[in-house]
């Protein structure tokens, strides 16, 4: 039953749309017409920077920049208790969340969801937000050139959930 429900969500919601439209004498077909060009021109706004954070996420994962910036601090981060399969999900999530998705299915993979390294993956994915890549998106729609307040604000939210999932999962509360 609840299957169902979810499944027809959507097209309920597409109904009452087209119902109410009719009500109030609207044409429905214009409006919408009219809203999907609007997504099309705001598309074609953003393209040029979802294009340039896809291009530098790939270049960090393949050609193993990654690792080589984070070898400074891999010691320290590995006498805090951290499993080296998370640092790379650490950097990666604010960037982006397709990028994070393949490296938590690669830690479920390797060690295993319920693995200290899955646990924390888990929790970090749970907690922390795209930041980077939402920020970029929503801020070019919206034409906004300043954001360092943004940016430090949701910088620092990551850091925070991604702290508090390494402790959580160490002392055994997850």
């Amino acid at each position: 039953m609840l299957n169902y429900l979810a499944v027809s969500v959507i097209p309920i919601m597409i109904f009452v749309i087209i119902i109410v439209g009719i009500k109030e004498k609207k044409d429905v077909y214009a409006l919408f017409i009219e809203g999907a060009v609007e997504g099309l021109k705001i598309v074609y706004k953003i393209f040029p920077y979802v294009l340039g954070i896809t291009v530098a996420i790939g270049l960090l994962k393949n050609t193993n920049a990654l690792n080589i910036l984070l070898s400074p601090i891999i010691p320290i981060l590995k006498c805090l208790g951290v499993p080296l399969d998370i640092i790379p999900l650490m950097v990666l999530r604010p960037l982006s969340g397709a990028a994070s998705t393949a490296l938590v299915m690669d830690i479920f993979k390797d060690s295993g969801p319920d693995s200290i390294s899955g646990k924390i993956a888990s929790v970090i994915m749970g907690g922390t937000e795209t930041t980077l890549y939402t920020i970029t998106i929503l801020f070019a729609a919206a034409k906004v050139k300043t954001l360092r307040g943004t940016l430090i604000a949701g910088l620092l939210a990551d850091a925070t959930a991604i702290i508090i999932a390494i402790i959580l999962v160490n002392i055994g509360m997850i």
